[in-house]
């Protein structure tokens, strides 16, 4: 008793896992609301979880087993032959025999979820003594799968299958491949389990008993394993009637051989279905096959679009690359106030790491770039394009000040380059959304709204990515000039000066000897010209290491390496979705 409690917990906790991984097979199916493949896939689930939440409650009731046919098959026959009862099921020439669902069980409350779920105008059950040796087990008949009232029973067969556990499939022997009832049933033999299907060739006494083994059966099971893409628990020639109390053999359809293996059908029903705690395990053997079964359909799907959607994202990708390009190039705006602007903010960082006389020479020269208008713009966060065009606004006219700072207002060619990113991402995007639709993506991407990116989020994305690479340039270039060696370099000739002015003043002093002011004036102007000196040779040397348009080309150059390493620059639904979808595909 223990034990039965224990497997029925784990079986219940695994089977809530199931339901886990459908809802999120669900929410991913959300999130790829473009692909018109979702919309179908997204209700299987849906339909999936609402099985699972059937079994879930019927984990204690009984195992059902389902016969499944259509018109003429013998299903009916089948159902009165198990059940050991020739009444049981009504059956005859007229179509169809069977109108509603028959339960076959012990006690009639054994059916009482069937008749809940199914109502009462759709289920006939019938309890009997017979069922004695079916403990575990409820039989159930439906109606014909392609009857004249084909439309009033399907739903009717759909909901049983529902709540089956083990579909018993019956064909007529006399046409046992017929494509009609093959195709109805595969999208159902896709929601069980292998061992929870058996296929079943009814009527096999009408036919020749060397074509029933040497060519009817191998090429049935030839076709059903290709067409249903899984392997039955048993596939099985029988002949239901002779196994009725009473078959009232017409002289003309008497059986034409003794071969049948309705006994081994029979034990298969009996001795495997009907044991205690068996309902369980193929309840969950069915579970995990139908969480199988989406997760192969959402693959197949994606499979079906990836030559396309991957072209498609390639194209994507490449037109987005061209697109920033040209927009990079028109974020330059005028390259002589850029790279002015940049030779400012040079001797800012020059001016906070330097020491010395030399030092306080670049502190002035860079106060001297940024004076008036320009310091206003420093003081200012955000674009550093705006800071340095503000910066470089001073040493122009006063009207070219007016116009750098009206260029500081927008970005250095801001306006320019959200217009050429949008025109060009539009030019491509007609044959991008063609190839989308194609990999069936609804028709709503052809609005080039869709494509990825839009000016302002590029704009935005191309302003920190400027930033951070005039940054990262500025932080290397002002690194390298402000080396220990090169401060002691540029400062010696001027400290060693002013050092030997000192020590002869000095010492002077102590011997009270008064130097003349000669001395000092000529002093002055020596540390003076060697101090300019020193500076106009560090000037030289930034130049030749860091000169302005050299730097500029420099922080273009990380900017479109920083560009490039981007998976994307302005993530949009288009984007993602077919990514996700290529992802399902893998």
């Amino acid at each position: 008793m223990i034990d039965s409690q224990t497997a029925r917990l784990k079986a219940l906790a695994e089977l809530e896992t199931v339901r886990a991984d459908i809802r999120e097979m669900t929410e991913t199916l959300e999130r790829v609301d473009l692909w018109r493949p979702a919309a179908g896939l997204k209700k299987a689930c849906a339909e999936a979880l609402v099985m699972l939440d059937q079994l879930a409650e019927r984990f204690d009731r009984k195992l059902v087993v389902t016969l499944v046919g259509p018109c003429g098959s013998g299903k009916s026959t089948l159902l009165s032959a198990l059940a050991g009862d020739d009444h049981l099921s009504p059956s005859g020439h007229q179509r169809p025999t069977t109108r509603q669902v028959v339960a076959f069980c012990r006690q009639r409350s054994d059916a009482g979820q069937l008749v809940e779920q199914l109502g009462l105008e759709n289920i006939r059950v019938q309890a009997s003594e017979a069922a004695e040796a079916l403990e575990n087990v409820i039989l159930i008949d439906t109606p014909d799968t392609d009857s004249t009232q084909q439309a009033a029973h399907i739903p009717i067969i759909h909901q049983a299958i529902t709540l089956s556990d083990v579909l018993i499939c019956v064909f007529d022997g006399e046409n046992p491949k017929r494509r009609d009832h093959t195709d109805f049933m595969i999208p159902y033999v896709r929601l069980f389990n292998g061992a929870s299907l058996v296929a079943v060739v009814n009527k096999c006494d009408r036919l020749a008993e060397a074509e029933l083994t040497d060519s009817i059966m191998p090429e049935f099971a030839t076709y059903i394993h290709a067409a249903w893409s899984v392997d039955p628990a048993a596939i099985l020639y029988i002949s239901a009637r002779s196994h009725l109390q009473q078959p009232d053999w017409n002289a003309n359809t008497r059986p034409r051989h003794a071969l049948d293996q309705f006994d081994q059908l029979r034990r298969l029903i009996v001795d495997t279905y009907n044991r205690a705690g068996y309902s369980v395990d193929r309840r969950m053997e069915n579970a995990r096959s139908l969480r199988g079964y989406l997760q192969q359909s959402i693959h197949r799907e994606a499979e079906k679009e990836k030559i396309a959607l991957k072209a498609a994202v390639d194209q994507m990708a490449a037109a987005e690359a061209e697109a920033m390009q040209q927009a990079v190039a028109a974020f330059g705006g005028d390259e002589g106030r850029l790279a002015s602007g940049v030779n400012v903010r040079l001797y800012q960082q020059l001016a906070q790491r330097w020491l010395g006389p030399v030092g306080w020479l670049v502190a002035i020269w860079a106060r001297i770039l940024v004076f008036g208008t320009g310091v206003a713009s420093l003081l200012r966060f955000g674009n550093p394009v705006r800071q340095i065009l503000g910066a470089v606004a001073t040493v122009k006219q006063v009207g070219e000040s007016k116009k750098a700072m009206h260029a500081a207002d927008r970005g250095a060619g801001a306006g320019m380059a959200l217009m050429q990113y949008d025109a060009a991402m539009a030019k491509a995007w007609p044959d991008i959304a063609e190839r989308l639709v194609t990999a069936r993506f609804t028709p709503r991407v052809r609005d080039d709204r869709q494509a990825p990116g839009d000016g302002a989020a590029v704009g935005e994305r191309l302003a920190e990515a400027w930033n951070a690479a005039l940054e990262a340039e500025l932080e290397q270039a002002g690194r390298r000039l402000s080396s220990v060696t090169v401060q002691l370099l540029f400062n010696l000739p001027t400290l060693a000066v002013l050092g030997y002015a000192g020590w002869l003043t000095a010492m002077n002093f102590f011997s009270n000897t008064i130097l003349s002011s000669d001395f000092f004036v000529h002093a002055f102007w020596t540390i003076a010209l060697v101090l300019l000196l020193s500076f106009f040779l560090l000037q030289g040397l930034i130049r030749l290491a860091a000169g302005r348009e050299r730097l500029v080309a420099r922080v273009f150059e990380r900017l479109q390496t920083s560009l490039e390493r981007d998976v994307r620059l302005a993530e949009t639904p288009v984007w993602t979705q077919a990514q996700r979808i290529l992802g399902l595909a893998r």
